[in-house]
């Protein structure tokens, strides 16, 4: 009887434990978005406000801004 409620108490803990890491990544997740998100609409307004050779550089970040978003990918 005693081994069956340790196991309980393990199983619990360990369920605890990963709603916890689960929660922890979707706060970073949603962070990553909103960051994304934010950097991405400022590109965006400097690409309408400017023309020429500085649209060009502003398209330019817009692209690397979104391979970013690709793992291992360095810009």
């Amino acid at each position: 009887m005693t081994e069956n409620t340790n196991d309980i108490g393990l199983y619990l803990f360990a369920g605890i434990v990963a709603i916890l890491i689960f929660i922890i990544l979707m706060f970073a997740l949603g962070d990553l978005i909103s960051r994304f998100s934010r950097q991405l609409r400022y590109i965006n307004g400097e690409i309408g406000r400017t023309s020429g050779a500085e649209r060009k550089y502003w398209i330019r970040e817009k692209r690397r801004l979104w391979l970013s978003l690709i793992p291992f990918v360095k810009y």
